[in-house]
């Protein structure tokens, strides 16, 4: 439930942050035309718009598809658990799944959202965007960073004294995918990511 908490929070600030894109590009286009960051983040607010017409009219994928497509196992990790529509309230479909290895304090939890639709292309522009910029901070607790990963930009963190990482990204600028993984260094934790096979998503949306 905790990390149900903290990813509702993100999905509402990615919503209000989508909604005065269009807005906030105007104004800074007009105001400070020529400098290069800002003329940067008008050119991705312009590709949040392109994301948004493309995924709004499209059919998103049913809850029983992406419970379908969820695998039995990742690797030496076995599915213990799963939840279908808990993102219902944003009218969007969602599948998550708990994959433990026995034995171990080894446990991947990872979230995906189909971002076709009105609601879930705003989404989708949001996690997208995330990607986009690059940033990296560290202190002694933490290593944050945005990554590319077998052509996958996501923001990963990386918690150093419980060996945890997350990742957050946009696949195929459609699929929302957040990954939480406890006791499991970032090579690691990519590795059950490439054992998803998430081009079935795609597949299946075609």
């Amino acid at each position: 439930m905790k990390n149900i908490g903290k990813y509702i929070v993100l999905v509402a600030v990615l919503m209000v942050f989508e909604s005065c894109v269009g807005e906030v590009k105007e104004k800074l286009s007009k105001a400070t035309e020529g400098v290069s960051n800002v003329s940067a983040f008008v050119k991705e607010a312009r590709k949040v718009e392109g994301r948004i017409e493309k995924l709004k009219d499209a059919t998103p994928l049913t809850n029983e598809q992406l419970k379908d497509w969820l695998p039995p196992n990742l690797g030496d990790l076995e599915r213990t658990g799963f939840k279908v529509g808990q993102a219902g309230m944003y009218q969007v479909n969602s599948v998550e799944g708990t994959f433990k290895m026995l034995d171990s304090k080894k446990k991947l939890t990872i979230m995906i959202i189909d971002g076709a639709g009105p609601t879930g292309s705003m989404m989708a522009s949001g996690y997208g965007l995330l990607g986009n910029f690059e940033m990296e901070t560290e202190d002694e607790y933490q290593h944050q960073q945005t990554v590319e990963v077998n052509d996958i930009r996501a923001q990963q963190t990386y918690k150093k004294k419980s060996n945890d990482t997350q990742l957050i990204f946009a696949f195929a600028e459609r699929f929302l995918v957040t990954v939480n993984a406890n006791d499991m260094l970032p090579d690691e934790t990519w590795d059950m990511v490439d054992n998803l096979e998430l081009e079935q998503l795609t597949d299946m949306a075609e």
